[in-house]
């Protein structure tokens, strides 16, 4: 949700919208908020998940899953503060 949804949605409020998947990462990481490479790790995962129909590799997608949440876990303030900033310049 947060790659997908929140940051294209700031990128379409600051008029930077478009581009792929990777365009928005590489914007997020301008932003300061992940590194590119964490990032992409955590999307990977996401799809792995999404995809994943056997039970056999759980314990390797639940150690990575504890491995990747501190990502977004830090990640997750940064872009409220900066979407709150954002939003604190509009007008009211």
């Amino acid at each position: 949700m947060l790659i997908q949804r929140i940051f294209r949605l700031i990128d379409e409020i600051e008029l930077t919208g478009g581009g792929s998947l990777l365009d928005r990462i590489y914007r997020a990481e301008k932003r300061g908020w992940a590194s590119a490479a964490e990032l992409i790790k955590v999307r990977e995962l996401r799809n792995l998940i999404a995809h994943e129909y056997s039970t056999e590799n759980m314990p390797e997608v639940y150690a990575a899953v504890a491995a990747l949440s501190p990502v977004l876990l830090t990640a997750a303030p940064k872009v409220i503060d900066y979407a709150r900033n954002t939003i604190n310049q509009y007008p009211k």
